[in-house]
């Protein structure tokens, strides 16, 4: 069923956008006199009709402190409907109650057992859990125009999504994760491109510090990009064996084994979300590369990384009559499939054409836009990169001031 929320920010309980206010021990107090009978009913409903704020049905939770997105946050309570518990959160500490109890009398924080914060994740992952040998070095292949272009998506997404990175999630959130990464690296994103006068439409945040992955995840833990196959699961050695399992039914049968021969090597990509691995599999043995630190949610994404990503699933484009003129020709040309600048380098990657991207539209520098905002008939055009009919929460915008905040807070 997922779990129900509220923000405690300041002394005001938030959920959507009505808001009713209270602090801890009336938060507690009300819960208390909702469920254990005021409204002569000693379910969840109860609590659901009594209150008049907007409730979420979240598919995954998440923890607000950690950026500035979360600054006025105090407090999250967290209905636990498929555990029967009751959970709030602080930026240092934590707690829990069964739902019960909170039905029969009235409680104070003192009734809770203590939480402690969940940790951050860390992209170490120590001696006893790397994958032992025999490792593979591969030679990889980035190009230039490629990686100029995807670096900065793939580590604006990073941030974009850092609140549910730098925490732990489920595995629904997980595969949503992972279809993003995959969909950014194989150019596979729609550019949706904001011209018109917008005002008095302003609505906060591009994503804000409760917002979760809206777009459709992978159906399942392994999928084929072009010759490339893809096991994805949070841990690597899970992933591993994935890979060994799809071996070995391609391989294992007598029919198959004799009709495949043992020079025939597929390649395979572990993504673990935090981690990546490169592998090849042949009849008789799989090797695979050392893991290297992907997205948790603080740091950027490592060149290493970066290069095994795009290296494992670039494809070659085809070869047109325009591939032979000169490339400051070729930059020209497919400037006219947009307006804005970043659906041509996304355009320039996919077909091979014109020089790296610059990040630069026109004379502007494009900064990632982290929030909503008014346009009027000469703001330039707003780029929004989109899966499907979902905003992935990854926005650009050129701007006469360069942007110059990190990665992280």
């Amino acid at each position: 069923m997922g779990a129900f929320f509220f923000i405690l920010a300041k002394g005001t309980i938030y959920s959507g956008y009505r808001h009713l206010d209270a602090y801890d021990t009336d938060c507690l107090e009300l819960f208390s006199q909702v469920l254990n009978g005021v409204l002569k009913d000693s379910t969840f409903d109860a609590l659901h009709e009594g209150l008049p704020v907007k409730w979420q049905l979240p598919y995954d939770t998440f923890y607000p402190f950690g950026d500035r997105r979360g600054a006025g946050i105090e407090t999250v309570w967290t209905f636990e409907l498929d555990n029967d518990m009751l959970l709030f959160s602080k930026r240092d500490c934590g707690g829990r109650l069964a739902l019960p109890l909170v039905r029969q009398r009235p409680i104070t924080l003192s009734d809770f057992e203590p939480l402690e914060p969940p940790r951050q994740p860390t992209l170490s992952l120590g001696d006893d859990s790397l994958l032992t040998p025999p490792c593979w070095e591969p030679r990889l292949y980035v190009p230039e125009r490629n990686k100029a272009f995807l670096s900065r998506v793939l580590n604006d997404f990073g941030y974009q999504w850092r609140h549910i990175l730098r925490s732990r999630y489920n595995d629904l959130t997980f595969r949503k994760l992972a279809r993003a990464v995959i969909r950014i690296a194989t150019l596979d994103f729609n550019v949706v491109e904001i011209t018109k006068p917008r005002h008095g439409q302003s609505s906060g945040p591009m994503v804000w510090i409760d917002s979760l992955p809206e777009w459709d995840p992978f159906d399942s833990h392994f999928t084929r990009v072009g010759q490339l196959w893809i096991a994805m699961s949070q841990d690597l050695k899970e992933g591993l064996s994935l890979v060994q399992r799809h071996v070995f039914t391609k391989t294992g049968n007598a029919g198959d084994s004799c009709l495949r021969s043992a020079d025939v090597v597929d390649t395979y990509l572990i993504l673990s979300v935090r981690h990546i691995v490169f592998c090849r599999a042949s009849r008789d043995k799989v090797e695979w590369t050392q893991p290297e630190p992907c997205f948790n949610g603080v740091d950027s994404l490592s060149d290493r990384a970066l290069d095994m990503l795009l290296s494992a699933t670039s494809t070659s484009p085809c070869q047109t009559p325009i591939h032979n003129l000169p490339t400051e020709i070729q930059n020209k040309i497919i400037k006219y499939t947009s307006q804005g600048s970043v659906e041509a380098a996304r355009m320039g990657c996919i077909l091979g054409l014109g020089l790296p991207f610059l990040w630069k539209d026109g004379d502007l520098p494009l900064e990632r836009e982290e929030a909503h905002r008014n346009r009027s008939e000469i703001t330039p055009a707003e780029s929004q990169l989109w899966f499907d009919n979902y905003m992935s929460g990854i926005s650009y915008k050129g701007n006469r001031h360069l942007d110059v905040r990190t990665f992280s807070d």
